[in-house]
């Protein structure tokens, strides 16, 4: 199982670039999970329900299980998104995508938010951005938002995925398109 991670700014694009990839991977035939940070937290349940109450009482562990999903939450005291994946995903995934954790020790997609820099790419882990408006500046490739399929092609042979993409669209030719074909010339 593979992992990417995609941080950025509030409102950048992150969870759109997320669905995108997911609806493109799935569509090819792969098994996709996504672990979502919440800085703020999230409510799993609601007050005053069983599995609620079970979790106040102090239980570790704490599943729900429905007629078609279920959910298992757990207690952490640093959430590590390798250590989550590891020990609650299934196995036979082909990759994970997770998004918002701010330091990971994994690949990392950054999307840029709106007034920020390349310069933001120059940080541990990250391997490639995206932004509403690439600049061709920087050593890392930069896809447009709206060029899912490039990026999915691109962490699709970084992270050895073997899969074929149906090219979606046509953009313009970025920075990093402009040296591949350089390359074969």
């Amino acid at each position: 199982m593979k992992l990417i991670g995609f941080r950025g700014p509030s409102n950048s694009g992150k969870t759109w670039m997320v669905e995108r990839l997911i609806s493109l991977w799935t569509g090819a035939g792969l098994r996709v999970g996504v672990l979502k940070h919440c800085s703020k937290g999230y409510q799993l349940d609601r007050t005053g329900k069983d599995s609620s109450r079970f979790w106040t009482s102090g239980a570790a562990v704490v599943g729900v299980a429905g007629p078609e999903e279920y959910a298992v939450r757990h207690r952490v005291t640093e959430p590590d998104p390798v250590r989550i994946v590891a020990e609650s995903f299934p196995k036979d995934l082909d990759v994970v995508l997770v998004e918002g954790f701010r330091d990971m020790a994994i690949p990392c997609v950054r999307v840029l938010g709106e007034g920020e820099s390349v310069e933001e790419l120059d940080a541990p882990g990250v391997i490639a951005g995206v932004a509403a408006h690439p600049d061709t500046r920087g050593n890392l490739p930069i896809y447009a938002l709206q060029d899912e399929t490039g990026l999915a092609e691109f962490l699709s042979s970084r992270l050895g995925i073997g899969v074929a993409l149906p090219r979606m669209q046509s953009g313009p030719v970025l920075r990093h398109e402009r040296a591949a074909l350089h390359w074969r010339a």
